[in-house]
């Protein structure tokens, strides 16, 4: 763990490396000076627990790992956000962008989208090992852990879903991953409406038809983006619902 000088040092470091960026899309890092010799040791820390996690084969012992490493990168991440929100500037960080994504290998989907946040604003590039483009690993990766948790008979978090959405809005990806995250939100609505009617005490007036009607929306937009999502028997059982309601 990091000493408090050590930390106020990197916050020094990680504003002077913002400073030096231009405005808009992070510039390239500075190759030059203390903020550079500080990252390129810890990118080459995070190159050895990266090598220690292609040792272990189970996702379950990945992520147990993940969680141990990744306070060792908490305050760069946490001076890189502060330095960037003060200066609405920001350098290209493959540690940043690396932690967002374990962020959301551990469940931590709160903090994985407040570095997300960061990321799209400043159009921060995926490691090199990473396929797909931020706003859609973003997506894809709360709409997948979303509808796992939907199978397993839980309600995932509707603010993450539509924090997520709202994020990358106005960022292209596939239809398909679109299609995924609508999918989500319309059964993360459907278990909120399930809930509500079995605790009528805690439903606010109108909070169960509008949770019904929103999930309906949901997958009526997951469909029109992707007819091979597997929302047709979710719009026809609440079809029939709203109809029975309205009799």
């Amino acid at each position: 763990m990091l000493s408090p000088a050590a930390r106020h040092r990197q916050k020094i470091l990680a504003r002077q490396a913002a400073a030096k960026a231009p405005e808009g899309v992070a510039a390239a890092r500075p190759k030059d000076g203390p903020e550079a010799s500080a990252y390129e040791l810890l990118l080459a820390e995070l190159g050895k627990d990266l090598a220690r996690l292609r040792e272990v084969q189970s996702v379950e012992g990945k992520i147990a790992l993940k969680r141990e490493m990744i306070v060792s990168y908490d305050h760069h991440v946490d001076a890189t956000l502060d330095a960037s929100a003060q200066s609405g500037k920001a350098v290209q960080d493959e540690i940043v962008a690396t932690m967002m994504i374990w962020r959301f290998d551990i469940g931590d989907f709160a903090a994985g989208l407040e570095i997300a946040a960061h990321v799209l604003r400043f159009g921060l590039a995926m490691p090199q090992r990473m396929q797909r483009q931020a706003a859609t690993l973003i997506a894809e990766e709360v709409a997948e852990a979303a509808l796992a948790m939907d199978r397993d008979g839980h309600e995932f978090s509707l603010a993450i879903i539509d924090q997520a959405n709202a994020l990358t809005a106005e960022h292209d990806m596939p239809d398909q991953v679109r299609a995924k995250l609508f999918k989500a939100r319309g059964r993360s609505l459907r278990r909120a409406y399930a809930r509500l009617v079995e605790h009528p005490e805690s439903a606010p007036a109108g909070g169960r038809e509008s949770a019904q009607l929103e999930a309906l929306a949901a997958f009526r937009r997951a469909l029109q983006l992707d007819k091979k999502c597997g929302v047709k028997k979710d719009i026809e059982q609440l079809e029939a619902k709203v109809r029975a309601a309205n009799d």
